[in-house]
């Protein structure tokens, strides 16, 4: 995908951000990775979403360099270039600071499997990463040590939650599975509890890697 094409892109569910209620103003940050060049197209930094337009968008390199001049990168390029470091499968990353997974977070309480869709994108509850000084190196590190072992999404605590995929559609796809799974919680534990989702239900939806998915569209369908 064109460099061109990554700063649209980043825009685009920047907004959807805004749209889905998954953030406010210019809470958060999203990324795409090139997958042949490397290079990163990141959200500017304090920018309201529904003001970013493509040329805002700035392109780096995984050390942080300026390769395509835009607006300022956000504070957090160091969490994103090391998620693409640590995960080099991973060419998209969306941060953003939904109410209820936050409060999840902020409660240091992981996410339990409960629906169909987290499911798809982690073999084991959402883990919460505990606190380090946003856009630091500790978070960074914080982030990539809680990401992986078969889970694309991780709870920063007091901060947000955090997704990764294959491409920035699979990313933003994850970042609704996050929020809704702690949305259905809190509702269903008023209703006398939350059931996880069975384990051979698990399996058959792990069956589908976020992971491996082309650069447009949904994941592809492997054998486990």
């Amino acid at each position: 995908m064109s460099i061109k094409e990554l700063r649209k892109e980043v825009v685009f569910y920047g907004q959807q951000l805004l749209k889905q209620g998954l953030t406010m103003h210019a809470g958060g940050n999203v990324s795409a990775r090139d997958r042949e060049t490397g290079l990163v197209a990141i959200k500017p930094s304090t920018m309201p979403y529904d003001l970013i337009k493509p040329e805002d968008v700035p392109v780096i390199d995984l050390d942080g360099n300026i390769v395509e001049v835009g607006s300022k990168p956000s504070s957090e390029w160091p969490m994103h270039t090391a998620i693409y470091k640590a995960f080099p499968r991973v060419c998209g990353i969306v941060h953003c600071h939904s109410i209820y997974a936050t409060a999840f977070s902020v409660a240091n309480v992981e996410i339990p499997l409960i629906s169909h869709e987290l499911s798809v994108y982690c073999s084991g509850p959402v883990r919460v990463a505990p606190f380090e000084n946003p856009g630091s190196e500790g978070l960074a590190l914080s982030a990539v040590k809680h990401l992986g072992q078969g889970n694309c999404a991780v709870l920063l605590q007091n901060h947000g939650s955090l997704a990764m995929g294959a491409t920035l559609w699979h990313a933003f796809d994850c970042a609704c599975a996050i929020e809704q799974a702690a949305h259905m919680k809190i509702v269903a534990q008023q209703l006398g509890g939350a059931l996880e989702v069975p384990k051979h239900g698990r399996d058959y939806l792990r069956a589908i890697d976020p992971l491996a998915g082309p650069d447009t569209g949904k994941a592809e369908i492997k054998a486990v």
